[in-house]
């Protein structure tokens, strides 16, 4: 069994995956999204991708540790995984490429979250499996459920703010960019007249 110290590393190593997405999403919310607005389709999806998260959070903080809740798990976080690569076809077309490596780091996070919520999982549920103490189970749950009370906030922001509240952006500001005209006479093409 762990002591109190070697628990509480565990647990903060633990919680370092969801720290890091935490903060990556919060700079790519505050400085790229709040910057360039958001077109029609991010509006939608990145609720849904927080959605993808909150039900495998919600799935491991009501459902006890078995064969087939795990199995349940891992689709669950599998179809997450991928689901949030969607926007990556819009991304390509809006995104700068500060914001393009913030999303890598996103996608690097995302399933580091989820092995680290079966980690807590396990723990929570049966911590001898382990060799992890007992005693910091109830603390775990509350850890989990205290997860999923942030993602739903996080979603209803992302639902009220980009839908009611800011402007739809119908272009991006990256390409919201005034076209630029060659002068005719730079490098002026010859006529067909004046050849031969």
């Amino acid at each position: 069994m762990t002591g109190l110290g070697e628990s509480f590393l565990l647990i903060a190593c633990a919680a370092l995956p969801w720290i890091l997405q935490g903060i990556a999403l919060i700079v790519d919310e505050c400085v790229f999204h709040w910057r360039r607005g958001l077109p029609r389709w991010e509006c939608i999806g990145h609720p849904l991708d927080t959605l993808s998260v909150l039900v495998v959070v919600g799935f491991v903080s009501t459902m006890p540790l078995t064969a087939s809740h795990f199995w349940i798990f891992i689709l669950l976080s599998a179809f997450s995984c991928i689901f949030v690569t969607k926007d990556e076809w819009v991304h390509a077309e809006l995104c700068d490429a500060r914001e393009h490596w913030l999303h890598s780091i996103l996608f690097v996070c995302h399933p580091l979250v989820f092995v680290s919520l079966a980690f807590l999982w396990c723990w929570r549920d049966s911590p001898s499996l382990l060799g992890l103490d007992a005693l910091a189970a109830p603390s775990i749950a509350v850890a989990i459920q205290g997860q999923s009370v942030v993602l739903a906030i996080f979603m209803l922001y992302q639902i009220i703010y980009w839908n009611f509240v800011r402007p739809r952006a119908f272009v991006s500001t990256a390409k919201w960019r005034p076209p630029v005209k060659q002068s005719e006479s730079v490098d002026p093409q010859p006529s067909s007249s004046a050849i031969g």
